[in-house]
């Protein structure tokens, strides 16, 4: 027999707020740790599966910053690879790949990362994202004393943001990827040609470096 404290903590546990990552949306957003703007777009529908994040200014990115500076960037997850563009350079290089290779980067975030299957998902309360009332979670990510956070709108259940543990070149220079959404950005239809892979980017070349591949079975990540 279920004694009347477990029945209230398993009542409680089913009223908690459920956490939902749209398959398919495109939010503006504003980025107090990486200092700059830009969009976030991602369609994980089945025959897609692809994200971009444009960034006004790529020099607090940690990927972006590592290349070049003081510049618009791009991050393109798309038919296996990540690419790096930069449009008003212009230059473009393959990152990494997550379809081949022994250097794989991850794909388009889907909403399976809300799943909670691996129990590392704990919902926190509540929090005011750039106005409104969020609900928050903490996500148990790779580095295990730090975690990482997703925001949903307490009134329309749709994405406030998210935060990610980050920095440029040492954990001494702070770059969390953050984006917190707009009030109202928030539409879960994409156009297909957001994901279009640019003309440059096409037959570019393997960025190379300490943050991405060489080569899609060269891993020179430090």
């Amino acid at each position: 027999m279920i004694s009347s404290l477990a029945l209230l903590l398993l009542q409680g546990a089913s009223t908690l707020p459920q956490p939902h990552w749209p398959s398919t949306f495109v939010a503006d957003y504003v980025s107090d740790d990486k200092h700059t703007t830009g969009y976030y777009a991602s369609d994980t529908s089945p025959g897609v599966g692809a994200s971009r994040i444009t960034f006004e200014d790529g020099s607090g990115d940690h990927l972006c910053s590592y290349y070049h500076t003081k510049t618009p960037c791009e991050q393109l997850t798309t038919g296996g690879f990540r690419y790096l563009y930069f449009p008003n350079l212009p230059d473009c290089c393959k990152c990494c790949t997550y379809a081949t290779g022994s250097y794989l980067c991850g794909g388009p975030v889907g909403p399976r990362w809300m799943s909670n299957a691996t129990g590392n998902l704990i919902y926190e309360g509540k929090e005011v994202i750039l106005g409104r009332a969020c609900h928050k979670w903490g996500i148990q990510g790779i580095f295990p004393t730090h975690m990482n956070y997703y925001f949903q709108d307490v009134e329309t259940g749709l994405p406030c943001g998210l935060d990610g543990y980050n920095y440029l070149r040492t954990p001494d220079e702070p770059a969390d990827d953050q984006y917190l959404f707009k009030v109202g950005s928030v539409n879960l239809t994409v156009p297909h040609s957001t994901f279009d892979v640019p003309q440059l980017c096409k037959a570019a070349r393997y960025c190379g470096g300490k943050v991405c591949a060489a080569g899609p079975d060269v891993r020179q990540f430090v």
